[in-house]
Formats: structure tokens, sequence, C-alpha cells
């Protein structure tokens, strides 16, 4: 939480993501962020030319932060707004949010 230059590492290599051009990125909030580990995770995945659209949840904060904060680690992608899931949204309301989306 304190330290934004962390970087913990993955247990494995980060996927080949050249076949998509729309990745979903889910997590937790921590304290009004994503964890330093999907900041890992986004700086060894080459996003460029893609949307991103982040989504997670949290026990009291939104999301505005973190995909401010996932825009600036990879300035190459197109960074949506994203979604907070604290609600437990139901099949057809993720597909309504999907279509809505413009991908």
């Amino acid at each position: 939480m304190g330290n934004d230059s962390a970087r913990p590492a993955l247990a494995q290599a980060a996927p080949d993501l050249s076949p998509y051009d729309v990745v979903f990125v889910g997590f937790p909030i921590w304290w009004y962020v994503e964890p330093r580990i999907v900041d890992t995770f986004l700086e060894a995945c080459d996003l460029g030319g893609k949307a991103v659209v982040p989504f997670a949840t949290s026990g009291s904060s939104g999301i505005h932060r973190a995909a401010s904060r996932v825009r600036d680690i990879v300035p190459q992608a197109r960074v949506l707004d994203g979604r907070m899931m604290n609600d437990r949204p139901s099949t057809s309301e993720l597909e309504a949010w999907i279509r809505g989306l413009g991908l």
C-alpha cells in the first residue's frame, strides 16, 4: 500500500495477449487503488492498442482512482472507466454492461 513503486514478482510469465483486442482486468481495491501485483502484471503485458477494462470489488472504495492509475501504467492502451462488482450483477446485467462499453 505505501510504496507505489513496489512490484511483486509474478509466479509465472505474463500471458501472451496478442490475440485479444479487449482485456478485462479484475482485482480487489486496496485503500482506493489496485494491488501492486496488478501493476506488475500490466507492465509485463503488451497492451498497446488494446482496450483495457478494469473491474473490482471493495468494501468501501470506488474504482475511479484505480482506473486512473491503470491509465498511467499502460498509456499505450485505451483504459475504460471500469465497474465495481460489489453488487453481484446477474449475467444479463453483465452482458448489458459489456454491450454498453462500445467495444
